[in-house]
């Protein structure tokens, strides 16, 4: 029977039956399977029989030779002299087998630091094995040496050997298909160092038939519970029960393992910088990123918009940035590099750098500027879309939506005209007849200046049309609000009145003063009543209010109605880019409306009237009274 699996075998005999992987019916032999401690007590054992023995020869010798009684003395002097050279020779021995092993730990610890040096290089894969294995031969004195990188489902990935030649030719082609020796078998159901030796033949065991005293030890290579392969290096029987040397050997497989788990990971952040590099080198958006207030880096798309910049170019000088937007810029740009606020959005102009004499095109550009951290370091990363077409378009639709509120209101603006117009033509029809009859200049001179008056009021219509119509660039000024709500209810008013529409305006007095483009809010106010004047159209009360007011720090204008008002479930789709329940209707009014308000950093509402109508609530922030 096999004494491994005998319960009454001693229990040395067991552990050293299961590290030696022996076959079934395999006899283990006493010195073999005794352990340190035991060998080492029989050693003192036969220390004392033998010298023993010896005192015992001399005692019976000695008085048979020379006729003599043997004295006391000197039978302890031999005793004590046998034994002496008995435990001497002992000592001389173990200290020879302690040489040995402190050589044996030594040249691992050197291997070991060799190892590492190689290790720390971080060259390729391949590279990698075939220097382990190398090293492990020539400078550990194994007699081979192989390495196996396996995967999750324990597929061979790649494998180096030293020392083996065309026997571990063999052994690949066989892992290839997965067949593995039968101490990597052990290795890879868990087990972190096997031990199989000649004695404990295992299937596909790489040690020569000759061999009869050769030892293989195998170690899983892993990291934290992720498993990569297998090492296995062999050596002689002598060094087997060395357990500092297996220590340090299961070091080395730890070591390795690490090592693989580093170069995965680098692997995986290789793989996912060069995705972002590609996303960012093909971005539609300018990118770049600032450190210590300098440019470390710049996309393709950001080079197009900025073009060259110039040597010791420091982007808190804001080069090229529009006059009217430098401010903002500088603004925004200091609260993100002071880590006042995570990330700024705003849009600017800007002039591009160019090469010598050429021409200078300025450029809208939709930017948002965030703190992130980049290699360790606080780092400003800047995005940039280029919004110039789209600026453009917005202008050419803001002309058109002018054009079509005049429209709108053309018939009051004619009214406005002709009623004026026909009183000079009433003056002009009294000159002639006074000049007939020769009237006194005096009465001449009344009718003339009546005559002046109705040009002038002509002259005033004129000026708000052409005004409010002109195409231009946004220009914030401090402004009271009530002054751009007078203009557009002067635009509108004669209208209103032949639609017989009530208005009710309430403006309050003394109100802060925003930061605002007048015509652009005269606009907006212009294009919110005439959609109440056409909402009123079918209306039997047909009521509009504007009212003006500062709540909550904000100073607000509401344009109310008495009409059919909008469903609840329509209010955030009417300000929606071509969404319109006019059947006329384009549908840039109120999107148009909204994009202006939200560029003056306010809101747009809607809300229901008093009336049950609609009302639209604009929101202004006040500027603070300056002290003085």
């Amino acid at each position: 029977m096999n004494t491994c699996s005998n319960p009454s075998a001693p229990r040395n005999w067991q552990r050293r039956c299961g590290e030696r992987l022996m076959p079934m019916g395999t006899e283990p032999t006493l010195p073999k399977v005794f352990s340190r401690r035991m060998r080492k007590s029989l050693l003192n054992i036969l220390a004392f029989l033998g010298g023993a023995l010896l005192l015992s020869l001399v005692t019976l010798f000695y008085p048979g030779r020379l006729n003599a009684a043997f004295p006391v003395e000197t039978s302890l002097v031999l005793l004590s002299g046998g034994l002496g050279g008995v435990f001497t020779l002992r000592w001389f021995v173990q200290r020879r087998k302690s040489r040995e092993r402190e050589a044996n730990l030594l040249m691992v610890v050197r291997t070991m630091r060799r190892i590492h040096l190689r290790l720390a290089e971080r060259k390729s894969r391949d590279e990698l094995l075939q220097g382990i294995c190398r090293i492990l031969v020539e400078e550990g004195h194994y007699f081979s040496a192989w390495l196996a990188l396996i995967d999750r489902e324990g597929n061979l990935i790649r494998c180096a050997e030293n020392g083996l030649g065309e026997r571990f030719s063999r052994v690949r082609q066989g892992m290839e298909q997965g067949l593995f020796p039968e101490c990597a078998k052990k290795a890879l159901s868990g087990e972190r160092l096997v031990l199989s030796d000649s004695a404990s033949r295992c299937a596909g065991c790489l040690l020569p038939e000759s061999d009869a005293a050769g030892v293989c030890c195998t170690a899983r290579l892993s990291h934290r519970d992720q498993f990569y392969g297998l090492l296995s290096v062999s050596f002689s029987a002598a060094r087997k029960h060395n357990l500092e040397e297996r220590m340090l050997f299961a070091e080395i497989a730890r070591d390795v393992g690490q090592t693989l788990h580093l170069l995965e990971l680098e692997e995986q952040r290789a793989v996912t910088e060069n995705r972002f590099r590609e996303l960012v080198e093909n971005s539609l958006a300018g990118i770049l990123l600032i450190q210590d207030n300098a440019i470390i880096y710049r996309n393709p798309e950001q080079k197009r918009l900025f073009g060259p910049l110039p040597a010791g170019f420091r982007p808190n000088a804001f080069v090229g940035v529009h006059p009217d937007d430098r401010e903002k810029v500088e603004a925004a740009y200091g609260r993100v590099s002071r880590g006042e606020a995570a990330s700024v959005d705003l849009d600017f102009r800007f002039y591009p750098q160019r090469k010598g004499d050429e021409p200078q095109a300025m450029k809208w550009v939709f930017c948002r500027a965030s703190r992130i951290e980049y290699n360790g370091r606080e780092t400003v990363l800047v995005s940039m879309i280029d919004i110039t077409r789209n600026r453009e378009l917005e202008q050419i639709i803001r002309v058109q939506d002018k054009m079509s509120s005049l429209g709108r209101v053309a018939a009051g603006i004619a009214h406005e005209i002709r009623n004026p117009l026909s009183g000079i033509n009433i003056y002009l029809d009294t000159l002639v007849k006074m000049y007939e009859r020769g009237t006194n200049l005096e009465t001449v001179g009344e009718i003339l200046a009546q005559m002046k008056v109705a040009s002038g009021k002509i002259e005033s219509v004129i000026r708000r049309v052409m005004d409010f119509s002109k195409p231009g660039q946004p220009r914030l000024a401090m402004v009271d609000v009530n002054l751009p709500v007078e203009n557009a209810l002067a635009l509108c008013a004669a209208a209103l009145r032949r639609d017989r529409v009530e208005l009710q305006k309430e403006l309050a007095c003394d109100l802060p003063c925003c930061r605002v483009d007048a015509g652009l809010i005269e606009q907006v106010v212009l294009n919110l009543l005439t959609n109440a004047a056409e909402a009123l159209r079918q209306a039997e009360n047909k009521k509009i209010s504007v009212r003006t007011a500062l709540e909550k720090k904000a100073v607000v204008i509401r344009v109310a109605d008495s009409g059919p008002g909008i469903q609840e479930g329509l209010r955030e789709k009417i300000f929606d880019p071509f969404y319109t329940t006019k059947n006329d209707g384009t549908g840039i009014g109120l999107s148009l409306c909204q994009r202006i308000i939200t560029d003056h950093h306010g809101t747009l509402t809607v809300e229901e009237s008093a009336w049950g109508g609609a009302e639209f609530v604009i929101a202004l922030a006040a500027e603070p009274e300056q002290g003085g």
